[in-house]
């Protein structure tokens, strides 16, 4: 038993350095790492301990913060009125009249798997994602924004 925590404990430690977005690409590290493994214990090894492919590699899913949207930040409370996907690589987001800068930058703090980045104006924020999906997600977490805003309470506040 204590050889599986080893490798599992090495395994945490690949995924968290290395970008590995196979199951061969593991299986290839392992015993580079000194572990006679193969691809059906690695896929073992994925799944007990709770790895997911976000954005094309394996993570561990307590890095996961994305699964949940995140919470309104109390700095941007009451400034996004709505967000809306464009194209395949961005999301509009429009903002109360001079607001956009610091919601832009609530959005980076976020670090949100697959927003690449944001572009502020005086009351719109453009937000760069690598994919579809992550367009997806992020539209869906940035329209929650909007629906707190509208009710003018931050998540996770005291109304």
């Amino acid at each position: 038993m204590q050889d599986k925590a080893r490798r599992h404990a090495t395994l945490l430690r690949l995924v968290r350095h290395e970008r590995l977005s196979r199951q061969e690409e593991i299986v290839r590290a392992m015993k580079r790492a000194g572990f006679p493994v193969t691809q059906a214990s690695v896929s073992r090894d994925v799944h007990e301990l709770g790895l997911v492919k976000v954005d094309g590699r394996y993570v561990p899913r307590d890095n996961l913060r994305v699964a949940a949207p995140p919470e309104v930040p109390a700095a941007v409370a009451g400034m996004v009125l709505e967000a809306e996907p464009v194209g395949s690589n961005l999301v509009v987001v429009r903002t109360s009249a001079g607001t956009a800068s610091t919601v832009a930058v609530a959005i980076d703090d976020q670090r949100f798997a697959g927003v690449a980045g944001t572009i502020a104006g005086d009351d719109t924020v453009f937000v760069a994602v690598r994919h579809r999906a992550a367009q997806r997600r992020a539209a869906e977490w940035l329209r929650r924004w909007a629906r707190e805003s509208r009710r003018g309470v931050a998540v996770g506040q005291a109304e």
